[in-house]
């Protein structure tokens, strides 16, 4: 007999020896529970593919909780939710002075999520400065503060996600291929529901 969705996701954790908050037990949903233990025991950039509401940030979530990286923090970032402008801040951080109404220092997602992963959803989004100022970070390790000149290390471990089809994108030239590779080191598809519909009594019971 099946049990209720919490008793697979404990099934699943229990046979895989990972944690996470997904629900499901089917071989898709094994597929991903799998890949997530073996990109989890890495230090590797991860690129999460898939629809949007398929559970990226959950999957991202636990790549990090089950990482050498756990007890540090876990820093999210959405790149379709801020302009251009306002996610380089964000990201980067900023310089008192450095524009109209920089009172003081800021630090950025970088230095909020030293020791542990940053979390860039929605990576596809990115303007063509900001995906070349994202390469630089993934080559080199170092950032620079908005309106500063004083490299800083980045000791992040860099997860990224998608639901846009990069590799289109990349063949229409509106994302930079050099980054599209530096991304996707581990790559995962998380399936939508529609193709795992054994999963749906478990979704509905928990």
């Amino acid at each position: 007999t099946r049990g209720t969705g919490l008793g697979a996701v404990n099934r699943l954790m229990d046979e895989l020896d990972i944690q996470h908050d997904l629900v499901g037990e089917s071989a898709a949903m094994r597929r991903v529970c799998e890949c997530i233990a073996k990109a989890a025991g890495t230090s590797s950039t991860v690129l999460i593919c898939g629809e949007s509401g398929t559970g990226k940030e959950l999957v991202a979530r636990a790549i990090h909780r089950n990482s050498p990286r756990t007890a540090k923090p876990f820093v999210v970032i959405n790149c379709a939710a801020l302009s251009e402008t306002l996610l380089e801040s964000e990201l980067f951080g900023y310089e008192k002075g450095a524009f109209a109404g920089a009172v003081a220092q800021k630090r950025g997602k970088l230095e909020q999520g030293a020791g542990g992963s940053v979390f860039l959803d929605e990576v596809g989004e990115l303007t063509p400065a900001l995906q070349a100022k994202l390469l630089r970070l993934l080559e080199d390790r170092e950032f620079v503060r908005v309106g500063g000149t004083l490299p800083l290390q980045a000791d992040i471990r860099l997860i990224a996600a998608t639901s846009r089809d990069l590799a289109e994108a990349v063949r229409n030239h509106k994302f930079r291929q050099d980054l599209y590779r530096r991304l996707k080191v581990v790559a995962l598809e998380i399936p939508p529901l529609r193709e795992r519909k054994e999963d749906i009594p478990l979704l509905a019971n928990y």
